[in-house]
């Protein structure tokens, strides 16, 4: 019958269309599994770089004043409490001669430990009352990578707090751990504000819809958006288990703005809001972070405290209705301090060194350097001062600049077993300026001078054997080369001590043409000189070094032998001896006598510990050198232009006039010490 074929029809389009709309289906569910498996592997990979200082290594009887371990403290970013009481977690407390610091600024000791400032050296008391030998002060962040503008640092979630994953739910989605992607309760809710409103307006959402929303989804307010969101929300928890969606969520909420970049994830907000890990969150604090979640401009505790004090009073009400706090503890932690200001996610001093670090590889993690906020403070502030105050005096110097050739600065800090704790490459430090203490090739003109007495000292000379200082003409390729003193006098018989002191050309080319030219340039490859040539120009310093390896070659003088440079935290192996130990202590004893009636006699009598150092200037005063040898750190400092012109400047009035302004703002335990026997 017709009406019976009719149905067989239908039926069979019904089948059709059913079968396509189960196809469609399936393929939409696998189509969004493959989208939702892709996203969320790629949050589960770890990326973000933290760069971080050295730790303080502070030792019982070190002679640290107060205003030294104040200043130290605070260039560490570790803040300072100035209200009444002991200080907080973190921070640390200036009381006469008494520096209190609180426990989670100090590696492993918690309470608070006291350094006493006293005339016999440092003084260190544990919480318990006790003396102690030494106080290892936890590394700083001084940089790190950004994608873009956002900084993140993704961590494990057994790497953060339990509070804060008991504040971040209470507060965000209280079902989560039921739920199977939505709650009915925050829906209805919702959608009641939504009506009352007349549009979207009121999320609803669960974490797992706000991570969808966050790795899958861009920002809208509309009724499908809600619907799509939700759909992805229920494929996340069909795939991953609660642990790794509340993991990944906390890794990827927003969490506020350091300047023009965005804080993503706990671990980085830990460290902006607190300046300490994730894991090391306090419950006041874990329930701040999770209040911010909500709004961080709003609840911003620098630029909003009372509104981010009410938020937080609001997380602990949610995790007193939870169960997981009592009443009389949420309404004491309510009334606690907020955070003053923002801990450094990176340090402008340490730009340049820390973008070398990381030009040196793809790195995430934690990278640590060698690094010290003090040398590094000392080599910012002391350039900017000291260059300054040359242009002020040098009129050649403002010429250049007007003519778009300003002087140039490089130093390097570095430690006698090759650890780089400072740089500076341009006069303003900043990332993505050439970097002259690294790359910049120069001629090192008169510093190499202590190494020609070196080979002559391991040839069998004495410092007390003469040399004349008269004219001298050498035959140089079929051409006479007549080097002269740079005050164009002699002074007769010299001794190889005085020649060296006073840095006189005609003696010093004299003794390495009687040792003989090979040797001297043998002696400099050893050192790190590996552009040294074979030429008697060679022996007045005719061939370019950068200043980090004039430091390197410097520190042979320390110890004998060239160490291997390094930025990162642990100390190097030496390498077989270059200077054999009595050669390097000879040079060094006379290099003490520069400044007292040397080259760089302009500072005698102002000197705070021991010191040997060596001036430099190249032809037509282009280059100007200095580098300071203390026990614990060799300083090199190199003025000049990129366009090579003369900046009319000696090595003992342009480059010494930067160590000095370095060398003042140390701390006073980097200028102490003995130099090795």
């Amino acid at each position: 019958m017709p009406w019976r074929r009719s149905v067989r029809i239908a039926a069979r389009w019904t089948a059709v269309l059913s079968g396509l709309g189960l196809a469609a289906l399936a393929l939409f569910v696998v189509y969004g599994v493959s989208l939702v498996d892709r996203s969320m592997a790629a949050e589960l990979v770890g990326s973000g770089t933290r760069v971080v200082s050295a730790p303080l290594e502070l030792r019982a009887g070190q002679p640290w004043t107060v205003s030294d371990l104040r200043r130290t403290l605070k260039e560490r970013g570790i803040p300072e409490w100035a209200g009444e009481g002991d200080p907080r977690a973190g921070e640390f407390l200036v009381a006469g001669d008494r520096v209190v610091v609180a426990g989670g600024a100090a590696s492993g000791r918690p309470g608070a430990t006291v350094l006493r400032a006293t005339g016999s050296g440092l003084v260190i008391q544990e919480p318990s009352g006790r003396a102690a030998a030494g106080l290892t002060l936890a590394p700083t962040v001084i940089g790190t990578t950004a994608a873009g503008d956002t900084v993140r640092w993704p961590v494990r979630l057994a790497d953060v707090s339990p509070h804060l994953l008991t504040a971040v739910v209470d507060i965000e989605d209280r079902s989560f751990l039921s739920h199977a992607g939505l709650s009915l309760r925050g829906l209805l809710r919702a959608a009641v504000r939504d009506l009352a409103a007349g549009g979207v307006r009121q999320g609803g959402s669960t974490i797992t819809q706000q991570l969808a929303k966050m790795i899958l989804l861009r920002p809208a307010r509309t009724v499908s958006r809600k619907v799509l969101e939700a759909w992805l929300a229920a494929l996340i928890e069909y795939r991953y288990e609660k642990r790794t969606i509340l993991e990944v969520y906390l890794n990827r909420i927003y969490l506020g703005q350091d300047g023009g970049w965005q804080i993503v994830g706990v671990e980085a907000g830990a460290k902006f809001y607190f300046g300490k890990r994730a894991s090391d969150l306090a419950v006041e604090e874990a329930a701040l972070l999770a209040g911010v979640v909500a709004a961080p401009n709003r609840f911003d505790p620098f630029a909003h405290p009372a509104a981010a004090t009410a938020r937080r009073s609001d997380v602990l009400a949610a995790m007193v209705r939870a169960g997981h706090l009592g009443q009389e503890e949420a309404a004491s932690l309510s009334a606690a301090p907020l955070p003053r200001a923002s801990r450094r996610l990176r340090w402008p001093p340490a730009a340049q060194y820390v973008e070398h670090v990381l030009a040196a590889g793809p790195r995430t993690g934690l990278v640590r350097t060698a690094l010290d906020p003090a040398v590094q403070a000392a080599v910012w502030e002391g350039c900017e001062a000291a260059l300054s105050r040359l242009e002020q005096r040098v009129a050649g110097l403002r010429a250049l600049a007007r003519a778009g050739d300003p002087l140039q600065v490089a130093v390097v800090a570095m430690t006698p077993d090759g650890r780089v704790v400072a740089v500076q490459g341009s006069r303003l430090g900043l990332p993505g300026e050439f970097n002259r203490a690294l790359a910049a090739r120069r001629q090192v003109g008169s510093l190499v001078k202590p190494f020609v007495v070196a080979t002559a000292l391991e040839d069998g000379w004495s410092l007390d054997d003469e040399l004349d200082d008269a004219p001298i003409s050498v035959p140089v390729g079929g051409k006479t080369w007549s080097p002269e003193n740079s005050d164009g006098t002699y002074r007769g018989r010299v001794s190889v001590e005085d020649a060296l002191v006073l840095s006189l050309n005609v003696p010093i080319v004299r003794l390495g043409l009687a040792v003989s030219v090979e040797k001297v340039a043998a002696t400099l490859h050893e050192i790190g000189f590996a552009e040294a040539g074979t030429t008697p120009a060679t022996l007045l310093g005719a061939f370019e070094a950068t200043p980090v390896e004039v430091a390197r070659a410097y520190a042979a003088v320390l110890g004998g032998a060239p160490p291997t440079v390094a930025f990162g935290e642990v100390g190097q192996s030496r390498a077989p001896s270059a200077l054999p130990p009595a050669v390097a202590a000879a040079v060094r004893a006379t290099l003490e006598e520069v400044p007292r009636r040397g080259t760089a006699a302009v500072l005698a009598g102002g000197l705070e510990g021991r010191l040997a150092c060596k001036t430099g200037t190249t032809d037509q005063r282009r280059d100007s050198w200095f580098v300071g040898v203390r026990p614990q750190v060799v300083v090199a400092v190199w003025l000049g232009t990129d366009g090579n012109r003369e900046t009319g400047l000696f090595g003992a009035t342009g480059a010494l006039e930067v160590w000095r302004e370095v060398d003042a703002r140390l701390p006073g335990v980097w200028r102490a010490g003995r130099f090795p026997d």
